[in-house]
């Protein structure tokens, strides 16, 4: 793989870790503060789950901080190869 090519990979994992992390503490601030039965569940327009009853937000929230994480440390595998 090119160089352009790992750093295309390297923004692109990086930009989506950046939106799991601001999801995740987009549902950690909300808490249990919601009206209803629960809340829906959206991440860049697709629908994860459409009625996550209020006990269940903290979970996804943490799912999406683990997701960004992943996401992160990926980037920066990528950039460890680069610099090889």
């Amino acid at each position: 793989m090119n160089k352009i090519g790992r750093w295309f990979i390297v923004c692109v994992l990086i930009l989506f870790g950046v939106l799991l992390l601001n999801k995740g503490l987009d549902l950690r601030s909300l808490g249990t503060n919601v009206d209803g039965d629960g809340i829906g569940v959206y991440f860049l327009g697709v629908e994860i789950n459409d009625r996550v009853p209020e006990e269940g937000i903290s979970s996804y929230a943490v799912g999406f901080f683990i997701s960004s994480f992943l996401a992160l440390i990926a980037s920066l595998t990528f950039i460890g190869i680069n610099l090889k």
